[in-house]
């Protein structure tokens, strides 16, 4: 490959990423995080983080504390079996 050629294939290939980045934007395509969807009560709900085959909801209880929706924990945990 010839020297001079190799401008020239530097400059199409940063006018292609910059045209691909121009693109983009144009089309709207940003990335804004969406609220939360809680499906609740007074002070208890369920978070909906995705959909897991296309119609079964999966998330994680919550809790409504000083206006907060705080994920809620389990003090039980697996016991261990054993042989005495």
């Amino acid at each position: 490959m010839r020297y001079t050629f190799r401008p020239f294939i530097v400059a199409w290939v940063l006018g292609a990423t910059f045209a691909a980045g121009r693109w983009a934007q144009a089309q709207g395509f940003r990335l804004q995080p969406q609220p939360p969807t809680v499906i609740s009560g007074n002070d208890v709900g369920f978070r909906i983080d995705g959909l897991k085959g296309g119609n079964m909801p999966i998330g994680v209880l919550v809790v409504r504390i000083n206006g907060q929706w705080v994920e809620v924990g389990s003090a039980v945990g697996p016991q261990r079996l054993t042989a005495k």
